[in-house]
């Protein structure tokens, strides 16, 4: 997927477009990927990804799709089925997989590729609930299985605030032989929840896990911070800045703690954030781009032209 260097889309968000546009309610405990099993819901689902892939297909790019997974682990099957959360976990990222499976099918784009979502143990923003990196890989390691047994194309851990369960996290994906990256959420400073320096945690993950991970990724900050964050790394690891591959920008400048208390969508202008992340893809050698909180199409379409624009 990266050997040719040549820029590549992942998706935007699912979660705040179907909080803020749907009328759908989301499960309070595995959240998205419970809608996979209402009809309503897939529905809902199947719209929202179809407008990501229109995008890819408008402007010649490959795309990543993430499966709606990211709650999909033991801790939330069990809260939501209180017995028998081992199956659920199963079931729903086995169906996640053949329901991306089916609109890709479904569709004309290529290539197009499926990402194995698996979200942290706990709250992305807290990283106090986060797990060490022992009991990390062995909570994660459910989740994994079930995502390589329905055959996804690579696995991805976005929006890890620590990086002690991000160590676990990488840990259980680099078992399975398929190509896997760990995303980070960044503190207005450029470093994770819990502290650590950017490049303290890349190298560390790539010191310590066989073989390392393919990529990282920053998820779920403004392009602002990703800048920041970025500018850091290239002034005290210029390897650690070549391993950062992809950036999943919020569309707003609110902090995550200020989203979150928010009962609307807040996001700038689309042209403003495909601009900010096109120059993050020329100063820093950034060849995934996508959204998360608060985008929607037109900010990838904002983004997809300038990607298109500088191929030609």
């Amino acid at each position: 997927m990266l050997e040719a260097g040549a820029p590549i889309l992942a998706d935007a968000a699912i979660e705040t477009r179907i909080m803020f546009e749907t009328s759908v309610r989301l499960d309070p405990h595995v959240q998205v990927a419970a809608l996979l099993e209402r009809p309503r819901g897939r529905l809902v689902l199947r719209d929202i990804y179809a407008t990501y892939l229109d995008v890819a297909w408008a402007h010649r790019l490959p795309i990543v799709m993430g499966t709606p997974t990211f709650r999909a682990s033991r801790r939330y099957a069990d809260r939501a089925r209180r017995s028998g959360g081992a199956e659920m976990v199963h079931r729903l990222n086995v169906e996640a997989v053949a329901f991306l499976n089916e609109i890709r099918d479904d569709g004309e784009h290529d290539p197009v590729f499926i990402a194995g979502v698996i979200g942290p143990y706990g709250d992305a923003y807290t990283p106090d609930d986060c797990l060490n990196h022992l009991d990390g890989a062995d909570y994660h390691r459910e989740q994994v299985g079930a995502l390589v047994e329905a055959g996804v194309d690579l696995l991805y851990a976005p929006t890890f605030p620590s990086v002690e369960e991000a160590h676990g996290v990488a840990m259980a994906m680099a078992t399975t032989g398929l190509p896997y990256a760990i995303g980070f959420v960044l503190d207005q400073r450029g470093r994770m929840l819990d502290g650590t320096y950017l490049h303290d945690a890349i190298e560390r993950l790539d010191d310590a896990v066989e073989p390392a991970p393919t990529y990282y990724s920053i998820s779920c900050v403004h392009p602002t911070v990703a800048r920041a964050a970025l500018e850091n790394l290239a002034t005290v690891s210029s390897s650690g800045l070549s391993r950062v591959r992809e950036v999943k920008a919020n569309g707003s400048r609110l902090s995550p703690d200020q989203l979150v208390s928010l009962d609307h969508a807040d996001s700038e202008d689309p042209d403003v954030f495909g601009e900010a992340m096109n120059q993050l893809a020329i100063d820093f050698d950034i060849q995934i781009l996508g959204g998360c909180c608060g985008t929607d199409s037109r900010h990838l379409a904002a983004v997809a032209r300038r990607l298109e624009a500088r191929a030609k």
